[in-house]
């Protein structure tokens, strides 16, 4: 018997997949290629490849680099920091050889605690390339349902209204009726007051009306197997909404029997809705091959140290400075210039006390912590020390007595916080703090996110 939580069984196949999925984490292991994986030999299918395939590795932000071993040529590629799945071509025929998966570092499990604590508010980018192979049934189906919903959310908001003829017997005229059927039908049965009407009002196209509650019925089912998790009641939750607002009738899977037109709401709508259709990764049990996508995993930290510093303000008797609106101009007095703008991700204030926060999708504080600083590679240390030196200059944006400037870094749920980095720095009558800090990458519970709320108070406060 299923168990809540679990993802959906599939059933057996009746297909098999010749073309692999090559996996790997974000900013994890890298995937070696040689000849035999794309149907080549020899060393002159390194540079036809690399250009066959150089947009859809940098949509994953995958990068490269060639490498030789015992007179054998391989081609490395080397995760950032976006997950998704793209289709890896032939340089010779431009067919689809593997398909290629960036998992995310901290599993599924974060990803969506982290996804669903913000909202949605970062969604995964879908399609526009060829499918992927062995993918549809190793992404879960809450991430690629996010995009759905948001689309058909849309098209709900903009929806325009057409006229349709509705056939109706009614007790008094309206429209057209219809005489020759009364006098068949109504008159011999004594039904005088019964009248045939044909007439026209605004509504919606009925076929598309009919797909959306098909679709939304689909997506409900797939995100009943995820349990009572947060990810799934936040997108379950507006999928209730939307049926509301639809409303009963009838449900019919879609097809291409839209009057789509010039309407751009309707075209999404009417896309995503195909793709569940298709069973692309989204509750399919036919098929083997996915929809390709990419989702900034570093926009989602920004996104996550956002909504966990707007949480922690209040509670250290702050103001919180949301994303988006922390941005300070650089007025430069000459023609020569670069950066315009000084940009934290967060921030809080107070009377007396300014805090700066920048979220880095980075692992340099388990390195240091581990490692120490002169057991960093030199590529780390300059790394790092270009964020302090960013950090260092945010301190300079607010007059406040007692500056705080934080470089965050996500940790793994179930690991121990890395003992925190705190520098002091005499600036006149200020006082300013550099602090590189742990923060977990989604909460287990909600003791967990008590517990790592109070931790950052704590240090916040210690010197105020």
């Amino acid at each position: 018997m299923k168990k809540k939580g679990q993802k959906p069984l599939r059933g057996l196949l009746a297909i098999t997949n010749t073309r692999p999925l090559k996996t790997t984490v974000d900013r994890g292991h890298r995937i070696r290629i040689n000849a035999r994986d794309i149907g080549a030999s020899g060393e002159h299918w390194i540079e036809p490849f690399l250009e066959a395939n150089r947009v859809l590795l940098k949509r994953l932000d995958v990068t490269t680099e060639v490498d030789s071993r015992h007179g054998e040529y391989y081609v490395n590629l080397i995760p950032g920091s976006r997950v998704g799945a793209v289709p890896v071509l032939s340089p010779s025929t431009r067919r689809v050889c593997f398909g290629l998966l960036i998992e995310p570092r901290f599993h599924w499990s974060g990803l969506g605690a982290v996804l669903g604590d913000i909202g949605f508010s970062v969604e995964a980018s879908i399609g526009g390339t060829p499918l992927v192979p062995g993918s549809a049934r190793e992404v879960p189906a809450w991430l690629l349902a996010a995009p759905v919903i948001r689309r058909i959310e849309g098209f709900m908001r903009h929806r325009r209204r057409g006229f349709i003829e509705v056939e109706e017997i009614r007790q008094s005229p309206r429209g057209r009726i219809d005489w020759p059927q009364w006098a068949r039908t109504d008159v011999p049965t004594g039904q005088w007051a019964s009248l045939p009407c044909r007439y026209t009002e605004p509504s919606d196209d009925p076929v598309l009306m009919a797909a959306v509650r098909w679709t939304l019925g689909r997506l409900d089912d797939q995100l009943s197997f995820y349990g009572e998790t947060l990810t799934a009641q936040l997108l379950r939750n507006r999928i209730s909404d939307l049926r509301s607002q639809v409303g009963s009738g009838t449900t019919k899977r879609p097809s291409n029997d839209f009057r789509v037109g010039d309407n751009s709401w309707v075209k999404e709508a009417t896309q995503a809705m195909g793709w569940v259709a298709d069973e692309r990764g989204l509750g399919g049990s036919r098929v083997l091959d996915g929809l390709s996508w990419d989702l900034p995993i570093d926009e989602v930290w920004e996104a996550w140290v956002d909504a966990f510093i707007a949480d922690l303000a209040p509670r250290c008797g702050l103001t919180s400075i949301r994303r988006g609106n922390t941005s300070r101009r650089l007025n430069w007095s000459t023609s020569t210039s670069s950066m315009r703008m000084l940009k934290p991700d967060s921030g809080m204030r107070g009377t007396n006390h300014a805090v700066w926060i920048d979220a880095k999708y980075k692992f340099h504080l388990d390195h240091i912590s581990s490692r120490g600083w002169y057991g960093l590679k030199e590529e780390t240390q300059n790394a790092h020390r270009a964020d302090l030196h960013q950090a260092l200059a945010y301190a300079s944006l607010e007059e406040a007595e007692t500056v705080d400037s934080i470089l965050t870094y996500p940790v793994s749920a179930n690991s121990v916080l890395p003992q925190p980095g705190i520098a002091t720095i005499a600036s006149g009558r200020r006082r300013v703090r550099l602090l590189l800090l742990g923060l977990p990458f989604g909460f287990r519970s909600r003791e967990h996110r008590e517990s790592t709320l109070s931790h950052w108070r704590e240090l916040l406060l210690a010197m105020n």
